[in-house]
This record gives C-alpha cells, structure tokens and sequence, in this order.
C-alpha cells in the first residue's frame, strides 16, 4: 500500500537534503518512491510535487536576483 503521507515526508527530507536539486532529481527521486504497480494511481502526486518545486526554484531565483539588486 502506498503512503502518500510517508512519500510528502520523504519530498520534504529529500529537500532538506539537496537544497540545490534539479527538477529532474526530484523526479527520479518521486518515480521511485512509488511502487511501479500504483505508479498509474499516483503520477498526479509526482506532477503536483515537481510543479510546487518548480514554483519554489523560480521564487527562490526571483529573490535572489532582487537581493543582488539592492546590492547595486
């Protein structure tokens, strides 16, 4: 049985862990949180993750391009 739960902690912890991982690390990494078997039910759950992490690096690009303009 798949623990979505348990997966959200694991993104988070992967996180903590790699604060300069790519989208594509983070993919592979959701891909294999998931049993192939119940991959087809929970693929939404790996597109909702990479896409909020997406958001969070453009963000994360946004802020620091500001802080390197206030420096200026």
């Amino acid at each position: 049985m798949f623990d979505s739960n348990q997966f959200k902690r694991s993104v988070k912890d992967w996180m903590r862990s790699n604060p300069e991982g790519s989208l594509a690390e983070l993919t592979d990494y959701c891909e294999e949180l998931i049993p192939p078997q119940q991959y087809a039910a929970h693929k939404w759950l790996v597109e909702h993750t990479v896409s909020w992490y997406r958001h969070i690096l453009t963000h994360r690009e946004i802020s620091a391009r500001m802080e390197g303009e206030a420096f200026d």
